[in-house]
């Protein structure tokens, strides 16, 4: 387990030195893309300070065993997207702690939302109220569908915005049945890696012109951002992208997966025709044509394929494949692809011990670090409201229990 990105600090640990050092960032959100979001700004030096609601973003952990799992901020996948970070809570209903809201958003440089459009401004921390405190504020809004329009008020998840974009009938099963997918891409790269992008931008503006800006961004436009490869190709060519109708979703012999014997699956991705050549010269049938597949080959190209590795265990195909180079990958199981990661330094450990993705990006001069473990609820309460010279007597006292 490497320990090169961490510095084995406590929870909540000032900022490092990496690229962002001394960049403040208020983060409301509840949903996984705003955590993202400003995880990746933290592992990067910025000073996030999370601002959680009485009692945590915990609901309904009491009945469904689902939010106790996902929800407790020691525990789950959220753990890893609170890293670098402090905690306060704070009740938006109470003046006195309204004021430290409002003395947060002073200092920001940055702040991040996922509300439904509306909410942020019954609470009071909407974009213009926090701009006409500072309008060096970057704001940025992460939402599912944007802060107007028909969709603004719909509910959804990454599986919504998936369907509306087009791109989930690309991940259709072989009966036409879509597949859910993990929740990457909406949430994930629509969302959260959109929105660390954007707000990067908005401060490059801001150092350049002094003025920061609202960021509004919808989850399904970042899907359809996403897709701008796969789209230029439908506009141009009236390409049907749904699964196994495209060059990149299966359509393909020699861009699809195989079974071997044994019941380990093998991702093919043999597009070049030099690796598409060498592929079938090592699998026996070089006959079957030069170059890419031609059409009237497709299909026993797929057959010779499906038969080949049906009569070979793993070992066998590795033995011919492994080191061929013509884009032949076993598909690991998850734990084998986190000992991968564990082998090229992207998996450290926290210093209380818990193994997490570490940063991806390997940057020579300011590399990010895991510097804190993710904190506990309202954790940092005294020392927040000590650096903002808050004077509310018995706020910095209370805690969220």
């Amino acid at each position: 387990m490497t320990e090169d990105q961490s510095d084995q600090a406590g929870a909540g640990s000032p900022p490092g030195t990496g690229a962002l050092a001394g960049i403040r960032v208020v983060d409301l959100s509840r949903q996984a893309p705003g955590p993202y979001c400003s995880m990746l700004l933290a592992d990067f030096g910025a000073d996030v300070v999370l601002v959680e609601p009485p009692g945590g973003s915990t609901r309904g952990r009491e009945t469904n065993s689902y939010w106790e799992l996902e929800r407790d901020p020691e525990v789950s996948g959220y753990a890893a997207l609170r890293r670098n970070k402090r905690s306060i809570s704070l009740d938006l209903k109470d003046p006195a702690e309204r004021e430290i809201m409002d003395r947060l958003v002073d200092r920001a440089d940055v702040l991040i939302e996922g509300f439904r459009p509306g909410v942020a401004e019954r609470l009071g921390v909407d974009a213009r109220r926090c701009r006409e405190r500072n309008p060096g504020l970057v704001y940025c809004s992460i939402t599912g569908y944007g802060q107007d329009g028909p969709l603004a008020q719909a509910a959804g998840h990454d599986l919504n915005y998936l369907a509306l974009s087009g791109m989930l009938e690309t991940m259709a099963d072989p009966t036409g049945r879509p597949v859910p997918p993990l929740n990457l891409l909406a949430d994930f790269a629509g969302g959260g890696l959109m929105a660390a992008y954007a707000i990067m931008v908005a401060l490059l503006h801001r150092e350049r012109t002094g003025v920061g800006q609202e960021i509004d961004l919808a989850m399904l436009d970042g899907a359809f951002s996403l897709l701008s490869h796969a789209a230029s190709l439908h506009f141009a060519r009236g390409a049907d992208l749904q699964a196994r109708r495209f060059f990149l979703s299966g359509q393909l012999p020699q861009y699809d997966s195989y079974r071997s014997a044994d019941g380990s699956w093998y991702a093919v991705g043999a597009l070049e025709p030099w690796f598409y050549e060498r592929l079938l010269q090592l699998t026996g049938r070089p006959d079957l044509g030069n170059g890419h597949a031609e059409p009237e080959l497709v299909d026993h190209v797929r057959r010779h394929l499906e038969a080949w590795f049906a009569a070979r265990t793993a070992a066998e195909v590795d033995a011919v494949l492994g080191d061929a180079d013509v884009c032949v990958t076993r598909v690991r199981s998850f734990a084998e692809g986190m000992a991968l990661a564990e082998r090229r330094g992207v998996l450290v450990r926290t210093p209380d011990g818990v193994s997490q993705i570490g940063v991806a990006a390997r940057l020579s001069a300011t590399p990010g670090s895991v510097r804190s473990r993710p904190p506990s609820i309202d954790e940092h309460r005294a020392e927040i409201v000590a650096e903002l010279s808050t004077r509310l007597p018995g706020v910095a006292r209370r805690r969220v229990r």
